[in-house]
């Protein structure tokens, strides 16, 4: 069990920094920022780049403090952050995705990322997430993955 704690306290250190920085420093191809700034004010980015870092920090601090006997609470606590972040990124980029039907302003909050690198299919005019929330999106489902699996670890 050590060895999976390990494993879950470096993907969330991982997602911590990609989650605090992806916003701010410009990866092409992976981030591109002239369009973030185009679309997004800086007082904006900012609030929604604290809201994610608290939304990772606080499971880490969590993790790291009580690791690797989990109380009951602390678990519901890490199964909350992750299982609503796990929903939120269902919601906001795989169901426009797969299924569409979602309006052309809410798709235009996604010209951001239109040059940013894609590897899935284009879906007509379906939202395609780009390989950055990929990767962002598998790792907070491995950390989501994770917390249900240390659940018989809890006391």
């Amino acid at each position: 069990m050590t060895m999976l704690i390990t494993i879950f306290i470096i993907l969330q250190v991982l997602l911590l920094v990609v989650m605090a920085l992806h916003d701010w420093v410009h990866l092409p191809p992976l981030t591109d920022i002239r369009a973030l700034e185009k679309q997004n004010s800086r007082r904006g980015r900012i609030i929604n780049s604290t809201i994610f870092f608290l939304l990772v920090f606080i499971p880490l601090a969590l993790t790291v403090i009580y690791q690797p006997y989990f109380p009951r609470s602390v678990h519901i606590a890490l199964c909350n952050f992750y299982g609503w972040m796990s929903l939120g990124a269902i919601i906001s980029w795989w169901i426009p995705y797969f299924f569409g039907g979602y309006s052309k302003s809410y798709k235009a909050h996604f010209a951001e990322y239109k040059n940013t690198h894609h590897f899935l299919a284009t879906r007509g005019t379906n939202i395609v997430p780009n390989t950055l929330h990929v990767l962002m999106h598998l790792l907070v489902w491995t950390c989501f993955g994770i917390t249900l699996s240390i659940g018989c670890n809890t006391v």
